[in-house]
């Protein structure tokens, strides 16, 4: 059976809905109770020609047949221009059949050709008994190794009486107060911004991967704001003031479908180093789940990725009601090692 894998083009909508296609019946696999991705979500990122990551979407097909199975290569703009990030999608009954090494060594072409040196990727395997981990040895018999375990867990909203009833008796640190705010970060704390999303690249564990410090300016806060809306998403943001400066030390965020609401996600939560101990990571969670069953109160899951060691960050899921969900490993190899006979 000859293979043959080629970049698409998103604008195609036929091509794009075959590729989306693979995707779709791939997430049911792993989640047969969730949404997954929506369309609108991943074409947004197909066709975002200048933000500060890139995704090209390969296709992999038989004989010019339908498509088997599919790649979303992602390479950096910006910082990292060592590395690129692919996501390998084969329908359950065609695997084994060589179409997802026929992906990587496609990838891997276009990744070398970009002057990418590093290949990465990373799986989810669901925790629910019967769920076969076909991941971990196809990136192990192509020369993948381990770089980073990762922990999803899912919140369910509404909050127990219980649950609730505890949180709402923390208080707000002293010398501290908390805003929340959607969509748009307001202009006041711009800078703020900029600076949690250089420390949220510098302070977020990351094994044995080696990532450089994101710049970040007024642009590229805009442009994730406007590429969210592409995708139909709202974000609702909780951040902590620090009041005696006046300046925002830490936030978090959760992005919300806005066409089917009832599975959110985590995105980032970051405290600054030098207010760590206040139990400000906590009291922002708390507030912006209130906040979101407000604002979309058909809500009902909460989902978070924390890496394994992060310890800290997962003491605090706990004792919110995250339950673990599924095992991720982060996946790297360089390029040159892949094994691809």
């Amino acid at each position: 059976m000859g293979i043959a894998v080629q970049v698409i083009d998103p604008r195609d909508d036929v091509a794009f809905d075959e590729w989306f296609a693979v995707l779709h019946v791939t997430d049911k696999e792993r989640w047969p109770d969730k949404d997954g991705w929506h369309r609108a979500e991943r074409l947004a990122w197909a066709l975002d020609e200048d933000g500060p990551e890139e995704h090209r979407c390969l296709v992999a097909k038989a004989d010019d047949t339908r498509t088997l199975g599919i790649g979303d290569l992602e390479m950096f703009r910006r910082e990292n221009l060592h590395l690129a990030r692919l996501d390998v999608r084969v329908l359950p009954e065609c695997r084994r059949r060589g179409i997802g090494r026929a992906i990587v060594r496609a990838a891997a072409e276009l990744a070398e050709a970009a002057g990418r040196s590093e290949l990465g990727g990373m799986d989810e395997v669901p925790v629910r008994p019967g769920f076969v981990n076909v991941s971990a040895p196809f990136a192990l018999r192509l020369g993948f190794a381990d770089a980073l375990h990762m922990v999803r867990r899912d919140l369910s909203l509404p909050f127990s009486p219980a649950t609730a009833e505890r949180l709402r008796r923390r208080a707000t640190p002293e010398g501290y107060a908390t805003v929340t705010f959607t969509d748009r970060w307001p202009d006041a704390f711009m800078a703020d911004r900029c600076e949690l999303g250089l420390r949220m690249s510098t302070d977020a564990p990351v094994g044995d991967q080696e990532l450089d410090e994101e710049v970040w300016d007024e642009a590229r806060v805009r442009h994730v704001e406007a590429q969210l809306d592409a995708m139909g998403r709202t974000r609702i943001t909780t951040a902590a003031v620090h009041q005696a400066t006046g300046h925002i030390v830490a936030f978090t965020e959760i992005v919300i479908p806005r066409s089917a609401p009832e599975s959110v996600w985590q995105t980032d939560t970051l405290v600054m180093s030098e207010h760590r101990g206040h139990g400000l990571g906590l009291l922002m969670k708390v507030v912006n789940a209130a906040a979101v069953m407000e604002a979309f109160p058909a809500v009902r899951t909460v989902s978070t990725w924390n890496a394994a060691m992060n310890q800290h960050m997962i003491a605090i899921n706990d004792e919110l009601g995250f339950e673990v969900v599924a095992n991720s490993a982060y996946w790297l190899t360089d390029i040159e090692r892949l094994s691809l006979d």
